[in-house]
């Protein structure tokens, strides 16, 4: 199981890889069978692939990403992200608020990631 600094690490390098628009970096946090649910009830992305199509998709839309960790809480080889991120559109900016919850293997790298998040926590003021 991987240590609770190394979690720890590895959920705060997601974050930062968003904010740095480092899709290399972001690409490496994950194993290769990753499965992301984001929102939870939506079609799975499964592998590493998907997930850089997943942020080839929402980089295409965004100017700028500012994510901030609100909370971080790490239980096993688990941890649930409470978050607080404002997406600059060309026209308008998208505040998000929600939860993400990762499982991580041995080595650190990120194996399930699950986003939580309903239209409740999510505002759109356009420019």
């Amino acid at each position: 199981m991987p240590q609770e600094q190394q979690i720890r690490d590895t959920v705060t390098a997601y974050v930062d890889s968003f904010n740095t628009q480092d899709r290399e970096r972001f690409v490496a946090l994950f194993a290769e069978d990753v499965v992301q649910i984001d929102p939870v009830g939506s079609t799975p992305n499964r592998g590493v692939q998907a997930l850089a199509a997943f942020w080839d998709g929402l980089f295409a839309s965004v100017e700028k990403v500012d994510f901030q960790i609100t909370d971080l809480i790490v239980s096993g080889d688990e941890a649930a992200l409470s978050f607080h991120i404002v997406q600059t559109k060309p026209d308008a900016q998208v505040v998000v608020d929600g939860i993400d919850v990762f499982r991580l293997d041995e080595s650190g790298r990120i194996v399930e990631v699950k986003g939580y998040v309903d239209q409740g926590h999510i505002r759109v003021s356009e420019s």
